[in-house]
Order: C-alpha cells, then sequence, then structure tokens
C-alpha cells in the first residue's frame, strides 16, 4: 500500500541526501509526518533511520534536499534552530542531569530570572504544572538521579513539550521499559497526538507498530523503502 491521502501536513522532508567518507548514508529520500499522527520509522542497523534524524534535528547538515514546517521551507542550522522550529528529539541515551531537580532539568539554560538570579520558585512551579497537565504524578523538586528510566522518559516528554514542540522524535523508547511503563508510555503519546503533535517514532519491536503508530516509513541502505498505513490518524 502506498502513502495515504495526505491532509495537516506538519513536516515534509524532499530529496535529502547525506554521504560521510566511503558511505552514502541517505539517498534522495522523502519523508511526510501528518499533524496528530504517531509514524513509525523502521529498518536495520544502518538503513538510515538515525542519519535521517540528525538532520532534521540540526545534528548534522543535509547536503542536499529541503525541509518544510507546516508548508513553509525551513533552514535548520543546528540543534537550537530545531527547537525554535519545533522540533525535539528524545534519544535513546537520555540527555538528563542527575543530580538536578526535574525542574532543573526542564528549563536548563532557560531559567525563569529574579533579577540576576534564578526564580527557583517560579520554576518548580511551572515545571510542576506541566507534570501535572499530562498525568505524571512526579514531583518537580525530585533529583533525575533518583526517577526510575520511565520517570526520566517523562520528564524529556515535558521538556519537549515546555518548547512548544509540534514535532516529537522518540527513539527506541521502550528498551528499558516494563510492560505497565510501556502502557502509559503509549497513553501519553496518544495524548500527545490528540493536542495535534506529530511523532515520529523508532522502534525494532514490531508488535508495537499496529498498535500504537498510524503509518509506518521503512528504510533500507540510506533509500526509503516503503511507506503504508496501519490506522487513521487522530482526528483534530
Amino acid at each position: 500500500m502506498g502513502d495515504f491521502l495526505d491532509k495537516d501536513i506538519l513536516l515534509e522532508m524532499k530529496n535529502i541526501h547525506k554521504s560521510f567518507p566511503g558511505v552514502y548514508a541517505l539517498n534522495a529520500v522523502d519523508f511526510k509526518l501528518r499533524a496528530g499522527e504517531v509514524h513509525a520509522l523502521i529498518g536495520e542497523n544502518g538503513a538510515g533511520k538515525s542519519t535521517l534524524i540528525k538532520v532534521l534535528g540540526g545534528i548534522y547538515p543535509a547536503d542536499q534536499g529541503e525541509i518544510f514546517i507546516n508548508g513553509k521551507k525551513v533552514e535548520i542550522k543546528g540543534v537550537k534552530s530545531a527547537q525554535d522550529n519545533g522540533i525535539s528529539i528524545i534519544h535513546q541515551e537520555l540527555v538528563l542531569v542527575p543530580h538536578m531537580t526535574v525542574a532543573e532539568n526542564i528549563f536548563l539554560g532557560r531559567e525563569p530570572g529574579r533579577g540576576k538570579f534564578v526564580d527557583q520558585s517560579k520554576m518548580h512551579d511551572d515545571a510542576q504544572e506541566l507534570l501535572d497537565a499530562h498525568g505524571m504524578k512526579i514531583h518537580a523538586r525530585t533529583l533525575v538521579g533518583k526517577l526510575t528510566i520511565a520517570q526520566q522518559q517523562m520528564v524529556e516528554i515535558v521538556k519537549a513539550i515546555s518548547y512548544r514542540s509540534k514535532i516529537l522524535v522518540m527513539d527506541e523508547p521502550t528498551s528499558s521499559l516494563s510492560e505497565k511503563e510501556v502502557r502509559f508510555l503509549f497513553k501519553t503519546m496518544r495524548a500527545l497526538a490528540e493536542k495535534g503533535v506529530g511523532i515520529i517514532y523508532i522502534s525494532h519491536k514490531m508488535s508495537e507498530l499496529e498498535e500504537v503508530c498510524n503509518r509506518v516509513t521503512v528504510m533500507r541502505d540510506g533509500l526509503r523503502n516503503s511507506c503504508f498505513r496501519v490506522k487513521p490518524p487522530m482526528s483534530l
């Protein structure tokens, strides 16, 4: 089955090329993400998934190609540029600071100020409001190092939400989670999709795709091999 009828295209990557010495990592790859859908990106190791996501996230510059967000062409020139365009990536290796609180991690580098000082009260109150709004039973003043891996992933998701991200990439998010934790993660993903967030979901667990994903793009040897629908996207 080919692509289904596209409406509400949030992200479009067109004719993306990327090479490294001796390796052609991406060869004319096209990718579309619809608002309110969970779109799986799968393929064997070396297929080009990570490279495509790193181009989207501003980690690698594309050698050739165009990126459009809500139909507008954008130039992604670095990680901050990606964040400014509403793109957040939750990597398999989490990048939180364990000796800092949940709130400090969420607002790291953009702490609310009171004169020359950080407004600790506002920062923790704002973080707690975000956590509560998404049903996450985590206290904003807890040290991240005391959280489970699943809870740390939830903090990463809240951090992405705090940037008002509309495009969220999740790289193998269930690899270290229990069945109960996976259920909560999927519930959170569905809630985000219902609010119009587009989620790119990288996984090797084929059993998860039908449960949580709307479309699947298969990559192979730096090419988009196929794209097919699993189930309709959320109604927006």
